[in-house]
């Protein structure tokens, strides 16, 4: 990767920064049927597979 290509990413605090100020508190049901709250201290951990279609499962049913 050349020094400009790698100019063009953000770091990681700025994509903690967006999901943290938009999901905070918000709950959603994954595509695996399990249940996420975001921000919450028990509240499942999840993977997103990148791709054509997203597709967002819990850590639990990742592996």
């Amino acid at each position: 990767m050349t020094k400009e290509q790698k100019a063009k990413y953000e770091d990681t605090e700025a994509l903690r920064d967006i999901l943290k100020r938009t999901l905070e508190g918000r709950k959603f049901l994954l595509d695996c049927g399990h249940c996420v709250t975001f921000g919450y201290y028990l509240g499942n951990n999840i993977t997103i597979y990148n791709g054509k279609k997203l597709k967002i499962i819990c850590s639990q049913c990742g592996y």
